[in-house]
Formats: C-alpha cells, structure tokens, sequence
C-alpha cells in the first residue's frame, strides 16, 4: 500500500514537472525528406515515438505468443507420439516373454524409431524374427539397431552371431565371432559362443585350440570346460591320426578308460594289435573297466599267449568278474585251447546271462560238433529279437553250422 502511495505520488511530482516544461518551452521538431516536411513540438514528437516504441514491443509480444503456441502444440504431439510408442514397446516386451514371436517382432519394430533407446527394441524384434525364421527381417533389424545407437556395433555384433548361432548359420556365426574376438580377445560371451560354433561344426581341433583363452577369461565353469575338453579329445582321437592325437593329449587323460578304449580301437583299425594291447594294458593299470577287459579279449595281439597270460593274472585279483572270463574264453579261442575256453565261458556265463558269452558258447559248441546245444546258446543269444515265424529248428541249425 505504502509502495503504491509512493509511486502514486512520484508520477503526480514528474507529471508536473513535465507539464511546467511544456508551457515554459513546447520545443521545435522539423523532418523532411524530399519534398515532404513534418514539424510539431518536442514534447508532441517523444510522445509519437514513445507509441511506435510500445507498439512494436506489443507486435513482437504478440509474435513470439504465437510461435510458443504452435510449438508447444508441436511438443505436445510429440509427447503423445512417445507415449504412444512407449505403450507398444511394453506390450511388445510382454508378447516377447510370452513367446507371441510375430506379435513382439511388430510391436517393438514399430515403435523403435519414436522411443528414447531404440537399440533394446531391435534387438528384441530381431530376436523374435529369428525364433521364427525370418532371416531377412531379423538381418535388417540387427543393421537398424546398429545405427541407431552409436558405439553399439560391438554389442549388436555379439546379439547377431548369438542369433545365427541358434538358427543353425554356423559358418556365418564362426565369421563374426572371429572378427569380434580379434577386438576383445578375453571377452567371455565371446570365448563361450565360439566354443559352442566349434562344437556345432565339429572342428574339434580349433576348439581344443580356443580352450585356453576360454579358461582364462572365464566363459564357462571349470566343470563344464573339463567335461567339453574331454569330449573334444574324444572326438579329436577318434577323428585324427591316432598316434599324433594321442601324443598331444595331456597324460591326465590318457589314464581315462573311455579315451584309452578310443585310441586302442583306431590302433586295432589300422591293425596295429600290438600296440592296442600295450595301450589297453597300460589304462588297466589305472583304472580297472569293463569296457577295456572286454576290447581286450578282441585284440589279435602277435604274442597271444603273453595276451592270455597276462589275463590270467588279473583272474587272480578279480576272480568273479564275468567279463574277464568272457575275454579269457576268446583269447583261449586264439590260442586253440577250446576246453580251456568252454570253460571260461561257461563261468562267465553262470556269474551273467550275456548274449555275448551265449553267441561264443553256441558257435564253439557247433563247431565241436554239440550242434544241439551250440544251437541253444545261439537261439539264447538272439533272446531279444522281436517274435518273428522262422523255419524248422533243424533249418536253423544247419544255417548257423553254415
């Protein structure tokens, strides 16, 4: 109240002041310009000036009124567009999760380009397209993610060879990788998705080569690294020059009787018998298992009555062992000792009902001469084929002495 008083009072003061200068001294304003003159009084002419001044400022007030209005108008349609947007990006994510693939992948594509992150809307879409088998669109919403979002193309680079992974592009998931790995060499998603693609293709010598930098980088447990190595040498032995991938096989494995087994079968199919022996010998020393007792009865070794000594020793440590006297009935059988192997067999045989012991009883039984109870040991060792009719038994027989 106090305020306005003062101003009020101010203005009367300064109106007075200004009315005494009027009528003391009007002043004199002459402007002409070419053939026209306008002149009036100074007071008259600060008047005019002061009225152009305040109109201009209320034109340019009016302008910027205006231009605010039609761009907030231009923002609230942008704002409702993002709304619009962020919308179908939710039920895009929820589609996704509940596995409606096509309905995610449009859902995400479409509101992508008017959302704030657009990476994670196509690589989700691109996602789904490959769950279906839309290559192409998957391929192009990969390209659209990268360039929506600098500094991505690493990333975006790892979803994609990710998703050729899974679509079974192995080849094609190989090249990437290779280049994303050239980059970040320790990278562990990187290291484990190789893996898997050496895995897939079967290249079983790259992988074993690509096992270090995936143990140093931590791509996978120590057990699972361990069971994929052991799978790896596997294959790798059974695929590759025996003695070269036995030589480079890291002794820890070669005590394993699986992988011994592997080894000792590819020196009996390049017939080296000898070797196979020493090598199934050696891998009982450390592990006693079933499988290599029963290879060990198949292999034709030069020495075999060393082969049958040998077995006949272990008879001593493992004297209810049904697969070690089936092995001992054939390296009998070698040997020419037909009593000695009838007899292992049947010992075998009374310890476990095996179709292997009654095939080799039937046939040494026929081949001694016993056709009819050879007959019936060989008809015990077909015991698990279907019911199917069959001739005479005396057919029978006569077909299998044959």
């Amino acid at each position: 109240m106090k305020v306005g008083l003062i101003a009020l009072l101010a203005f009367v003061i300064l109106g007075a002041c200004v009315g005494t200068l009027i009528v003391r001294d009007p002043g004199y304003v002459l402007i002409a310009y070419g053939d026209m003159a306008w002149e009036t009084s100074v007071w008259f002419a600060l008047a005019v000036f002061i009225v152009i001044y305040l109109t201009v400022r209320l034109l340019f007030a009016l302008v910027s009124r205006l231009t605010n209005g039609f761009g907030g108008l231009a923002r609230w349609a942008q704002e409702r567009k993002a709304r619009a947007a962020r919308k179908k990006t939710a039920q895009g994510l929820l589609l996704w999760a509940e596995g409606d693939w096509h309905g995610s992948r449009r859902l995400l594509a479409d509101a992508a380009p008017s959302v704030e992150f657009p990476l994670v809307n196509y690589l989700h879409a691109a996602q789904a397209a490959n769950e279906v088998g839309e290559e192409a669109q998957r391929d192009e919403l990969i390209r659209l993610a990268e360039e929506s979002t600098p500094g991505s193309r690493f990333a975006v680079g790892l979803t994609h060879a990710e998703l050729l992974l899974k679509a079974g592009r192995f080849d094609q998931s190989l090249a990437r990788l290779l280049t994303l790995r050239g980059e970040a060499p320790r990278h562990p998603l990187v290291n484990r998705l190789l893996l898997a693609c050496y895995e897939a293709l079967g290249d079983w010598e790259a992988l074993l080569e690509a096992l270090p930098d995936a143990e140093s980088s931590r791509a996978m447990s120590s057990d699972a690294l361990e069971e994929l190595s052991q799978k790896a040498w596997r294959a790798h032995l059974a695929e590759a020059p025996a003695e070269s991938a036995w030589n480079n096989l890291p002794k820890s494995l070669r005590k394993q009787s699986d992988i011994a087994a592997i080894y000792a079968e590819a020196l009996i199919d390049d017939g080296r018998d000898d070797d196979a022996e020493r090598v199934v010998k050696q891998a009982l020393k450390s592990e006693w298992a079933t499988p290599l007792v029963a290879l060990y009865g198949e292999i034709g070794a030069a020495k075999s009555k060393d082969q049958l000594a040998t077995a006949e020793q272990w008879l001593r440590k493992h004297p209810n062992d049904a697969t070690l006297l089936l092995t001992l009935g054939r390296l009998s059988m070698r040997n020419e000792a037909w009593a000695k192997a009838r007899e292992y067999f049947e010992n075998s045989l009374r310890l476990e009902k095996s179709p292997q012991v009654y095939g080799e009883l039937g046939r040494l039984c026929v081949s001694m001469g016993e056709v009819d109870r050879g007959s019936e040991y060989l008809i015990q060792a077909a015991s698990e084929l279907p019911e199917l009719p069959l001739p005479a038994a005396r057919g029978v027989v006569e077909n299998v002495a044959g």
